[in-house]
């Protein structure tokens, strides 16, 4: 809806507007828990509310099993444009009509065989209130893989958990966002990664042309298997929380947000902060965090990562999280 007045200036106009959109969202949210007794809430918390009231787990769980329909998402398989195309078109469709697909080539050694094949990063953005050079990034890889002894992943690699969850997670913030007409401050990408399981070759690429371009980053927030949690008491619903030497403050704001929106606890073990996407935006400076299921998952890189062995309600968990940062950052 625009704002016809003009008397206003156009920046007015931006925040007359990001107030009309978002109010009515978490009015009822507002109405709902505001007591006496209760201190005022901001606005902040009332979009992160609004947003975390949004999560559905079976929506999540849509997506997963949509991800492992598609038999493999191996980054050296002939498909792989395929699932990128398929993922930006899922963006599409949920009105994000400026998604596009980031290629680059890689040089690889798999199993004895030299490859140099062109690879695609999916990036939909989210306009914010500010059109500079700044944004946040809620990232996750597409590409999936199986160990040597577990079968052939140019043939079948389900990867639910590692890491049609993580895609998921971007996908259902994405959702969420759009549903309650959120308007960030500074811009949002959403990224999925491809040919991580190959050497984080997508993290890599974005992350140098990032800097290329002088890009400032709000955070960085990976998400890679975060669906594998074998437990019904919510009390054991843990999230290791990953940081770098520049990301602790970022980590302890996460970790505050955690304990405000989601009944997740959290442990803070960097045994494999080297080992994912957010690594490479380390690198190069920014802020990142890396989100990953607590508990060891048995099924890793097997042919038993699917579906059935995820638990939606846990990673609806981690997207409330993920929602709560990027509002808080922005």
């Amino acid at each position: 809806m625009k704002i016809s007045d003009t008397a206003f200036s156009h920046g007015f106009c931006l925040r007359k507007n990001f107030f009309h959109f978002i109010i009515p969202a978490v009015l009822l949210f507002w109405m709902a828990g505001c007591s006496k007794e209760e201190p005022p809430r901001n606005l902040k918390e009332l979009i992160s509310e609004a947003l975390a009231g949004s999560v559905k787990a079976d929506s999540i769980k849509a997506n997963v099993l949509w991800l492992e329909s598609m038999g493999t998402r191996f980054s050296l398989a002939d498909n792989r444009r395929q699932v990128a195309v398929a993922i930006r078109n899922r963006f599409i469709r949920m009105g994000y009509s400026e998604t596009r697909l980031d290629s680059f080539m890689i040089n690889v050694t798999y199993r004895q065989v030299s490859y140099s094949l062109w690879q695609y990063n999916v990036i939909a953005t989210l306009e914010g209130l500010v059109q500079d050079d700044t944004a946040s990034i809620i990232g996750a890889h597409h590409d999936n893989i199986l160990s040597s002894s577990s079968g052939d992943p140019f043939i079948k690699a389900y990867g639910a958990n590692d890491n049609a969850s993580g895609v998921a997670t971007v996908l259902e913030v994405a959702r969420v966002m759009k549903k309650n007409n959120y308007i960030p401050k500074s811009r949002i990408l959403f990224i999925t990664y491809a040919a991580e399981e190959l050497g984080l070759k997508g993290s890599y690429a974005h992350s140098a042309s990032a800097a290329e371009q002088n890009l400032k980053l709000r955070c960085m927030l990976n998400n890679d298997m975060v669906a594998f949690c074998p437990f019904t008491d919510k009390q054991n619903w843990i999230v290791n929380i990953i940081d770098y030497d520049n990301s602790h403050e970022l980590r302890l704001g996460a970790e505050t947000l955690a304990k405000k929106y989601t009944c997740l606890k959290f442990i803070n073990d960097n045994k494999y902060q080297k080992q994912s996407d957010s690594y490479p935006y380390s690198l190069k400076g920014y802020q990142a965090l890396f989100f990953i299921g607590q508990a060891p998952d048995p099924n890793y890189h097997t042919l038993y990562d699917v579906s059935a062995a995820c638990n939606f309600d846990f990673c609806a968990e981690v997207v409330k999280l993920n929602c709560a940062i990027l509002v808080e950052k922005n």
